[in-house]
C-alpha cells in the first residue's frame, strides 16, 4: 500500500502485554475516498504515535483513554478509545515510514 497523501483518523489502538504488534483501527482518507482499516504497527511505531497526538493535541493524555483489562497469566490488554474530542487523524507516511507494517481490509 502506498502510504504517500493518505491519512489515518485513529479510533482506537489496542495490545497486549506481551506483544510486539499493535493494532491501530481507524478511517484512512485520500482525497474522497475513505475506508475503515485496521493497521498492525511496532510498539517503536505506536511511541511515534502517541507523541503525534501529544504534539496536536494541548492537553492530550494518553493514559486517560486507556482501559486495562486482565487476562489470562497475569497478562494485560490495553485498549485506547479516541472520541471526537482530540484530533485523531495523522498522515500515514509519517506514521509508517519507519518499518514495514500490515494493513487488514477486506
Amino acid at each position: 500500500m502506498r502510504a504517500i497523501g493518505k491519512t489515518i483518523e485513529i479510533s482506537s489502538i489496542q495490545f497486549e502485554s506481551n506483544e510486539a504488534d499493535v493494532l491501530i483501527k481507524g478511517k484512512v482518507q485520500q482525497g474522497d475516498l475513505s475506508y475503515p482499516t485496521d493497521v498492525i504497527v511496532s510498539q517503536t511505531q505506536l511511541n511515534k504515535v502517541v507523541n503525534q497526538l501529544g504534539r496536536q493535541n494541548s492537553h492530550f493524555d494518553f493514559n486517560t483513554h486507556v482501559i486495562v483489562e486482565e487476562m489470562y497469566n497475569n497478562e494485560h490488554l490495553f485498549t485506547a478509545e479516541f472520541g471526537k474530542t482530540i484530533n485523531s487523524k495523522l498522515s500515514l507516511n509519517d506514521l509508517l515510514n519507519i518499518q514495514t507494517y500490515v494493513q487488514i481490509r477486506a
